[in-house]
């Protein structure tokens, strides 16, 4: 296969213990649930700011065990069925998204979750994929790599292209540690290497790691 072309990867990943999805998954039977979308929210924090649908039949009580739960930092109801809630959720930024981006891989949303696992959709060069894999191999993550194979996608689609300001910043960040588990600089130092502020840093970052991390089928 050649490592240049475009690669859809499906993995399966377990969530860290500590995660409120762990949690759900542990104490309710029969959970269906849908990750719609996930972006860092406080890059100094470590807290990522996601868009989840949860269907269940006591819905009610899952409600209150997620919000309820350590890892939760923000929970607010979008939509509320009487078997079904959909939410936005903000909580402790786990490993994967900072890999994804440090390695430059799009993830294909929603993301389907049962018993406690990610069903991720990964579409980047096999290059970039085996990158993220072995990166995931020496951290521990708990994955299996369902298939991996050609990738009908375009990975050259210029919604997901960036400008060279952003590319320059991105190189800046992933080269100085931005992206490294625990991070190796601050947002603020960063922000002060490249001349900006703390602020107009952050929303630039979202910016580019919504380019870089979202692709929409």
């Amino acid at each position: 296969m050649d490592s240049h072309k475009s690669c859809l990867a499906r993995i399966k990943i377990k969530f860290p213990d500590q995660i409120w999805i762990s949690h759900i998954f542990k104490k309710f039977r029969d959970v269906r649930m849908e990750i719609e979308f996930f972006l860092p929210y406080d890059f100094e924090n470590s807290i990522g700011n996601s868009i989840i649908e949860i269907f269940h039949y006591s819905i009610d009580l899952l409600i209150d065990e997620v919000k309820n739960h350590k890892s939760v930092f923000d929970f607010s109801i979008l939509e509320k069925e009487e078997n079904r809630v959909k939410f936005n959720v903000k909580t402790k930024d786990p490993f994967l998204l900072d890999a994804i981006i440090k390695c430059g891989v799009l993830v294909n949303f929603p993301v389907r979750v049962r018993d406690g696992y990610a069903f991720w959709r990964l579409i980047s060069t096999r290059e970039r994929i085996d990158e993220l894999l072995t990166l995931f191999e020496q951290k521990s993550v708990n994955f299996t790599l369902l298939k991996i194979g050609n990738s009908p996608y375009n990975l050259d689609d210029n919604k997901n292209k960036l400008t060279f300001s952003e590319s320059n910043v991105l190189d800046k960040a992933i080269s100085s540690g931005f992206f490294e588990i625990p991070r190796k600089i601050s947002l603020e130092k960063l922000a002060n290497e490249l001349g900006k502020s703390k602020s107009s840093l952050s929303v630039m970052l979202r910016k580019i790691i919504k380019k870089k991390v979202i692709i929409e089928i």
